[in-house]
């Protein structure tokens, strides 16, 4: 993927790619780069190291609810995960090494905030703002910084009158000790299960406030043996059980296509879980959905119904609506008084603590990407956005299967950015932009589609937008993205001839 002949000396000081992010998949576009043999991108990653939510998340019990081989890159297995589904601390470890091993530590700027990318029509060329003053130029913009960062309070009274420490989840404070505390753990979703068995362990009482019960299947999360770490390193054996994982996790996509025979078994499979651990009648009801499994997230965990069953462990039935000085008020007005309270409330789609987004894009005739969104988010397979020339993102809008790592998606994903990414550099090729019917006719295609799936259901999920849209889904098969990807043309996207300089 060498640049034009014929650039100037100009141009070939200005980095072609700049990418956000370096978790997930911000590792993995360069790892795919560097496949290509370019090397002409540079990462931006406003933490001090590698991981993404990986780095940033640090609450206690944090592990993946997918299996650890399956959560990981396909072309960089790693035989080595101590369990089936691995902890923080491991799985950004796993990342820091494939940035080494692809030599991508050298090109990440940490400690670096990008405010805003602008595109410069007549120049044919993306101008980055950054937090610092500073300046950058590339031709092709990469996001990779995922939607759901930021972590977000509810909005209650109260939250400054509280005289306890409070924090969220996202946002851990390993400087307080929780041992002999009353605590208040808001909320009851992915984050809860891990943080309340956790907090259970130390706590001298805990309360768990739920608006909404969840399904909970359970983790096994079992450790792997030296043995079985061995056999692993023969790529038959990894791939053997990494096909086998992947062929398991399509009981969630049966689920998610509402076939009555997934729903039954996992609704099976959750309840035995809450039976095992449970006999009261009544925290069984309270913890019992009234909604069809794959509804909403399907939480996994061993230790969360165990640890609510335990005596002084609490379950409160109800939302939260205000903070006093010294208790939490529930939704039906009793008031718990307890001295410290986590927030496991979900995360802001955004990108920072006002809900701006992580950088603000804007693209042609001056149309930011929040305003893009705000008409209809669309995005051409998750990748391209019409307005926005030379700007690819990774698992955007409707571009993540819903049953699988975001690996997956992921991956097809890079190697189509890489793609377009080759050609602008090697040919006479000023920009490439989705055409706005094409990605419409896509958008409202796949929107008919998951029309009929899970996520329409009367529970509450974030995968919809205000007008009820599910934004978050492709609602296809990984096989199916791979192949309507590959079979992508030209034509459906706007190329601009001609070479850039200035």
């Amino acid at each position: 993927m060498a640049g034009p002949s014929d650039a100037t000396e100009s141009d070939k000081r200005m980095t072609t790619v700049g990418i956000f992010g370096a978790g997930v998949s911000g590792i993995l576009m360069g790892m795919r780069l560097r496949q290509a043999g370019f090397d002409d991108f540079v990462l931006y990653e406003k933490l001090p190291d590698v991981g993404g939510t990986w780095l940033r998340n640090t609450y206690p019990g944090l592990h993946c609810d997918i299996p650890s081989h399956l959560y990981s890159y396909s072309f960089e297995p790693n035989p080595d995960w101590s369990l089936t589904y691995a902890g923080q601390r491991e799985i950004q470890a796993y990342l820091r090494r494939c940035a080494e091993k692809y030599d991508l530590i050298g090109k990440i700027r940490f400690g670096t905030t990008v405010d805003v990318a602008r595109y410069d029509e007549e120049a044919g060329e993306w101008e980055l703002e950054l937090a610092d003053g500073g300046t950058e130029r590339h031709r092709v913009l990469v996001s990779a910084t995922g939607g759901l960062t930021e972590p977000a309070l509810p909005r209650i009274d109260g939250l400054a009158t509280f005289a306890g420490p409070s924090w969220h989840a996202g946002s851990w404070r390993h400087d307080v000790s929780l041992e002999g505390k009353r605590v208040a753990v808001v909320g009851s979703a992915a984050s809860a299960v891990q943080v309340v068995p956790e907090v259970a362990k130390v706590a001298a009482e805990v309360f768990v406030f739920s608006r909404t019960p969840n399904w909970v299947t359970p983790r096994n999360n079992t450790p792997y043996s030296d043995d079985e770490r061995d056999r692993l390193r023969d790529p038959q054996q990894w791939r053997r059980l990494w096909r086998r994982q992947y062929r398991e996790s399509m009981l969630w996509y049966g689920a998610f296509r509402r076939r009555p025979e997934a729903i039954a078994e996992l609704r099976e499979t959750c309840l035995a879980n809450l039976h095992k651990a449970i006999s009261d009648p009544e925290l069984i009801a309270a913890l019992t959905p009234d909604f069809d499994p794959g509804c909403n997230r399907i939480l996994v965990s061993d230790d969360y119904y165990p640890a609510l069953a335990r005596p002084h462990v609490h379950l409160v039935p109800h939302g939260v609506t205000a903070l006093s000085e010294t208790a939490v008020v529930a939704a039906d007005g009793s008031q718990t008084p307890v001295d410290i309270v986590i927030f496991c409330t979900g995360y802001r789609l955004g990108g920072r603590a006002d809900g701006r987004p992580a950088v603000e894009v804007i693209g042609r005739d001056g149309l930011t990407l929040r305003q893009a969104f705000g008409r209809q988010p669309e995005a051409y397979r998750g990748v391209a956005v019409p307005g926005f020339p030379n700007y690819f993102t990774i698992c955007g809008v409707n571009g993540t299967v819903a049953y699988g790592p975001v690996f997956l998606s992921a991956e097809l994903e890079t190697e189509f950015i890489a793609g377009w990414i080759g050609r602008i550099t090697s040919e006479p090729l000023r920009s490439v932009e989705v055409r706005a019917d094409v990605a419409h006719s896509w958008s409202e295609a796949i929107q008919s589609e998951l029309s009929t799936m899970s996520w329409t259901g009367n529970c509450p999920n974030f995968y919809r937008d205000r007008s009820g849209r599910i934004v978050s889904f492709f609602p296809g098969t990984i096989g199916r993205m791979r192949r309507e990807l590959r079979a992508v043309g030209d034509e459906d996207f706007i190329l601009t001839p001609g070479r850039v300089g200035r």
